[in-house]
């Protein structure tokens, strides 16, 4: 069995173990009957994906932190760290290390704990203010219907307070367990979570809640850069990140996510393209492969056309705009916190995506040594670059999509492609010092950059090969 196969059977069988282990614990305690799984855990087990992430609800005061001490005495894990409580917010999180149950290592698993609450939020503050409350109450302050279930860690017995948790996931339907306008405000980036929730399953979301999340979409501006950063990396990788993109702009929200986006929108383009601006990159978007910095790349290839657009003899121009894009995509990144190799990745193949476009229906213009030079020039960012190149080209309009090109480019690669992207020239420039007698300097660079290109055009040149082309240059120079 291969171990792809034997990971996916595996997958879920820890969760599962744990909360076995957990049930058997309260049952016969004071904890009885008042504690269950809350959430994502819920959902996932009835609509037969592989549940994951633990968290409990405890139905009495304290309860949550109450019940993570009393747990990991039991289990004979208790100590100074474990469990983490949080008494500001009534919640514990603690760990099962050195557990095992069912034959199962439950080492990794965490367990996250709070009391039935009800939460305030100040205006000013996403932070709540936390008392203890009622399981209805606790449920109706949860982001969706379909994240209110409870299960009874006793029983096994699952409750649907709102009515329409159950109900919601079988019609695939995002919606609110109170009126939509006091979730949000609540917490703004649930309207982020609904784009997600709507496009990582699949399912609708109802008008109300357009209408609900178009008018709270400025209280967005209140969430930090990192959170509104993580709901939008999770949308890109779903099988619809254009459909999010979408939705962000029906809804308002993408005017503070990436306002810049929305400059796309009607942008008119020219005869090698059928849509606007905005629809073609919602197209290249889709059409690009789940990852994250992939798609990132999609999202904000063109996003330089808005500020570079040109009609020169009644003909539409977008001049460097590749170059341009690349800047305002770091601006957008760097703006929502992005890790800086993700920026950097990001950025290279953004100023890169347009270098093929001359290189044939099917790749065949281009010479050796310039395919070589982008696979030096680009790195580990050659696929996504060719991915991005791909997906572009195929969303141009009929008579110039060039649906072979990328794929041409990638045959030649097989048989061409250098075995590194790090150039190992067979000499350096002590060499070309030592042989000529010069000193450290321009002429030496120039001289190693003749070598370069030679590599460029033969991966096997020697150094007895490098050396005669130095001394040719040299001559030149003379």
């Amino acid at each position: 069995m291969s171990i792809g196969l034997r990971y996916l059977l595996k997958e879920g069988i820890k969760e599962q173990a744990a909360v076995d282990l957990l049930s058997n614990l309260v049952k016969k305690s004071p904890y009885e009957g008042k504690v269950f799984i809350a959430g994502g855990y819920v959902r996932d087990e009835l609509m037969g994906i592989d549940p994951k992430d633990i968290d409990l609800v405890v139905e009495m005061p304290d309860g949550g932190i109450e019940f993570a001490n009393w747990a990991t005495k039991q289990l004979g894990i208790y100590s100074s760290s474990n469990p983490v409580v949080f008494p500001r917010f009534g919640t514990a999180k603690f760990n099962l290390r050195g557990v095992t149950h069912k034959g199962q290592d439950l080492s990794d698993i965490d367990i996250e704990c709070v009391m039935t609450r009800q939460e305030k939020y100040a205006d000013d503050s996403r932070k709540p203010e936390v008392s203890a409350g009622t399981l209805k109450q606790d449920v109706e302050r949860r982001d969706f219907t379909v994240n209110s279930l409870l299960k009874d860690l006793t029983t096994g017995e699952i409750l649907d307070l709102t009515g329409q948790g159950k109900d919601d996931i079988k019609k695939g339907v995002i919606r609110t367990p109170l009126d939509p306008n006091i979730i949000f405000t609540e917490d703004p980036l649930r309207m982020l979570r609904a784009i997600r929730f709507t496009v990582k399953y699949g399912w609708k979301l109802p008008l109300f809640m357009i209408r609900a999340i178009k008018g709270n979409a400025s209280k967005l501006q209140n969430i930090s850069s990192e959170r509104v950063q993580e709901e939008l990396s999770k949308m890109l990788v779903t099988k619809s990140p254009d459909t999010a993109v979408r939705l962000m702009q029906i809804t308002g929200l993408s005017k503070f996510v990436a306002p810049e986006l929305d400059l796309l929108i009607g942008l008119k383009q020219n005869k090698y393209h059928k849509w606007d601006a905005n629809k073609h990159t919602l197209e290249v978007l889709k059409n690009t492969p789940a990852d994250l910095k992939t798609r990132l790349a999609a999202l904000f290839h063109d996003i330089g056309k808005a500020t570079t657009k040109s009609v020169v003899d009644n003909t539409i121009h977008f001049y460097e705009h590749e170059d341009v894009g690349a800047e305002i995509a770091g601006d957008i990144m760097r703006r929502l916190k992005y890790p800086s190799d993700i920026i950097i990745a990001v950025t290279t193949i953004i100023k890169n995506h347009m270098r093929l476009k001359s290189s044939g229906m099917k790749g065949e213009i281009i010479s050796d040594k310039a395919l070589r030079k982008l696979q030096v020039d680009l790195g580990d960012h050659l696929e996504s670059t060719l991915d991005i190149m791909n997906a572009d080209n195929i969303s141009h309009s009929d008579d110039f999509s060039m649906p072979e090109q990328i794929p041409g480019i990638r045959n030649r690669y097989r048989s061409i492609a250098l075995p590194t992207s790090k150039i190992k020239l067979p000499i350096d420039g002590n060499d070309v010092m030592r042989m000529l007698g010069l000193k450290s300097g321009p002429v030496v660079g120039k001289l190693m950059k003749s070598v370069e290109d030679a590599y460029m055009e033969n991966p096997k040149l020697t150094a007895e090969e490098a050396l005669d082309i130095v001394k040719i240059a040299y001559r030149s120079f003379q």
